[in-house]
């Protein structure tokens, strides 16, 4: 437990994992693939700016994010890599992101005129990648209209069109078949444009799960988030090869323990009502910190590598566990002592996974969803 953190609940985020995760990923890759870790939504709740610098100083080639915010936010934080935002960014922000020198993604003619126009009134060049849609059917220009996209950003000014890239919606699954069937629309598109001297430096397509399970997807460059973490793609169908560690634990502080008479209830609305004399402990972390409330909720915590379950609602600031069996195996459960959320604790652990099945979400959701009032300390 570290001495006096700033909060008594806290993440802490392994520096050895994250560089170890950022090594397994690159041998994965031959030296002419190049590496973009993919850092959007606070690093997946880890904590872009140090995180990124953990990554960055592990040997990654590039970043991504999801918006212009958090690209200067990395470039605030010290990294000097090429950074590419993923979504949309609307056209008054395009001197922002030739200030923080940020590659933007276009979609669309009218934003990338705009472009060009803000990055001639500084004689400058926007860097850009064109995001096209091979069927995951978000966001992307759709494959037939790619050609006459590029043709037209290139006869802009002050728009370099460095990149293109797409999306699988399906390969963190067993069945590959339709990711499969973009990756073949994708390579059609790129053959096309190569024949009309359109064909951009940098083509990339692979997410985590495509980098570790279909390697012919792999181009000039692939993108890695969630095995980044040494989280699995998908639990079921996509799982991490032996090598990754999970970079991120979430511990607490108990801070009152207290008894329970039959017939007493715990937290709003009385849903749980004890039948026995029991003793119960409070952590200090709620809805608020990202800990689900409802529907469902972890089920239990761990205090002394044994489960603590979570009774009643969970609250903004607070939740209560059951922490009377845990006494009567190993004595009084005292202020100050630790709880896990979310890692290991003697030889019991909860992963974000197994997390994820309780609240019926994914992994991502879980640690991403970790607000930023919970402290990240970074650890060995």
């Amino acid at each position: 437990m570290p001495t006096n953190p700033p909060r008594t609940t806290w993440l802490e985020i392994s520096h050895s994992a994250l560089t170890n995760n950022v090594r397994q990923l690159r041998s994965l890759l031959t030296p002419a693939t190049q590496l973009m870790a993919v850092v959007k939504a606070n690093a997946y709740g880890h904590g872009a700016a140090e995180t990124s610098r953990i990554i960055q100083r592990a040997g990654a080639d590039r970043f991504a994010v999801a918006t212009l915010g958090e690209a200067i936010e990395l470039r605030a934080a010290g990294i000097e890599r090429p950074i590419l935002v993923l979504g949309y960014t609307p056209a008054w922000q395009a001197a922002e992101a030739l200030a923080h020198d940020v590659t933007l993604t276009v979609l669309d003619l009218e934003t990338a005129t705009a472009f060009s126009s803000a990055a001639a009134a500084q004689d400058a060049l926007l860097r850009v990648h064109v995001k096209a849609n091979t069927g995951m059917n978000r966001l992307g220009v759709r494959p037939d209209a790619v050609p006459s996209f590029m043709a037209a950003l290139r006869a802009l000014p002050g728009i370099a069109v460095e990149g293109i890239f797409t999306h699988f919606a399906t390969s963190d699954e067993t069945d590959k078949q339709h990711a499969e069937n973009q990756f073949a629309v994708f390579q059609q598109m790129l053959a096309a444009l190569a024949r009309d001297g359109l064909r951009p430096p940098v083509a990339h397509a692979a997410n985590s799960a495509a980098l570790l399970t279909m390697p012919h997807t792999h181009l000039d460059l692939a993108r890695s988030g969630i095995a980044l973490y040494g989280l699995d793609p998908d639990m079921d169908q996509c799982t991490l090869p032996p090598g990754f560690e999970p970079a991120l634990a979430w511990k607490a502080m108990v801070t009152q323990v207290a008894e329970l008479a039959p017939g007493e209830a715990v937290s709003y609305g009385r849903e749980f009502i004890a039948e026995r004399p029991m003793r119960v402990a409070v952590l200090p972390m709620g809805y608020a910190d990202g800990f689900p409330r409802r529907p469902f909720n972890w089920g239990n915590v761990l205090l002394r590598g044994m489960p603590a379950p979570i009774l009643g609602r969970v609250c903004m600031d607070q939740t209560v566990v059951d922490v009377t069996a845990i006494e009567a195996a190993t004595g009084p459960v005292r202020l100050g002592d630790e709880a896990v959320i979310i890692g290991r604790q003697g030889e019991a652990a909860i992963s974000a996974e197994a997390a994820s099945q309780r609240v019926g979400t994914n992994n991502y959701d879980i640690v991403s969803r970790i607000l930023a009032r919970v402290p990240r300390l970074y650890v060995e």
